[in-house]
């Protein structure tokens, strides 16, 4: 009994409880093992399944797997990478909306101090001057200026017409009247007046020694220095004057002799419109999607 304890110190029951413990070892080793190679196994399948995955333009994402540059140089290649993926729910940046290259340029706007001349000779008797945004005689682009804003009708009154062949006079004098319609807002200063009032919606002046039996206003002549002004605008504050801006405009004449097929000479004006101002001036830097411009805001910080 001695010796056999001296060959084996273990009893039965330790032995079967060794044998019991290595047993579980086993099978938790088999366990971890069987659980390694199937977490290797899902790894292995989705690289695969991303290397494989295309977007519809074609484009992959293969550059989230490689290694991470420096802050300057990563971020040139993630938005240049980015530019031809398609939206995943992320905030990108708008581009600017294409101008259009038919809408006009600042070299196309007016300039005041610009003047136009008109002249009715021959057979022409009649000129319409039409002021207005994109459309008429003089285009100014201008968010404060409506199509057809002014209308200016010149009409020349025959002076001879009516009299009789035998009896026309040494020199004859062309009469004309002015016929003036507006669709915006506009204020007028007749010569030698300081008075400036809005217009009204249609005004005729003529231009003629003799007052005019309907009462309409009469001049001689338009001088340079005393002219028929107009404002135009858009919005007229409660003191009658425009609050984002005006143009200016003035409408003056000068007499110039011609003759007749008789031989008669003629005293003839010719009608000279002038840009005198824009207040406050053009803002260039504002151009909207109609290819307008809107005045400078005169309190907007610089």
């Amino acid at each position: 009994m001695f010796l056999a304890q001296l060959i084996n110190p273990y009893s039965i029951d330790q032995v079967k409880a060794l044998e019991d413990k290595v047993n579980s070892y086993e099978t938790w080793i088999f366990f971890l093992v069987f659980v390694s190679a199937a977490l290797a196994l899902i790894v292995i399948f989705q690289r695969l399944t991303i290397n494989k995955m295309k977007f519809k333009d074609g484009s992959d994402i293969k550059y989230y797997n490689k290694p991470i540059k420096p802050k300057a140089e990563s971020e040139k290649k993630v938005n240049k990478d980015l530019d031809t993926l398609p939206d995943i729910n992320t905030i990108t940046q708008t581009t600017p909306t294409h101008i259009n290259d038919n809408n006009p340029k600042p070299k196309d706007l007016p300039d005041p101090g610009l003047i136009f001349k008109y002249t009715l000779s021959g057979e022409t008797t009649e000129k319409i001057i039409t002021i207005g945004q994109k459309e008429g005689t003089i285009k100014t682009f201008s968010t404060e200026i409506v199509d057809h804003h002014l209308t200016i009708m010149i009409r020349a009154l025959d002076a001879s017409r009516g009299q009789d062949i035998y009896d026309l006079p040494e020199k004859i004098v062309e009469k004309y009247v002015l016929d003036f319609r507006r669709e915006g807002k506009a204020l007028i200063v007749m010569p030698f007046s300081k008075e400036v009032r809005e217009m009204g919606s249609r005004e005729r002046v003529y231009l003629q020694d003799q007052p005019d039996e309907a009462g309409d206003p009469n001049y001689p002549s338009l001088e340079h220095n005393q002219p028929i002004r107009f404002r135009l605008g858009d919005r007229l504050s409660q003191e009658g004057k425009f609050r984002a801006g005006y143009f200016e405009f003035h409408l003056y004449t000068k007499d110039i002799e011609s003759k007749t097929k008789a031989g008669i000479p003629k005293i003839e004006k010719q009608f000279f419109l002038r840009l005198y101002k824009i207040y406050p001036g053009y803002d260039t830097a504002k151009q909207n999607s109609d290819g307008l411009f809107p005045m400078i805001d005169p309190f907007a910080k610089a």
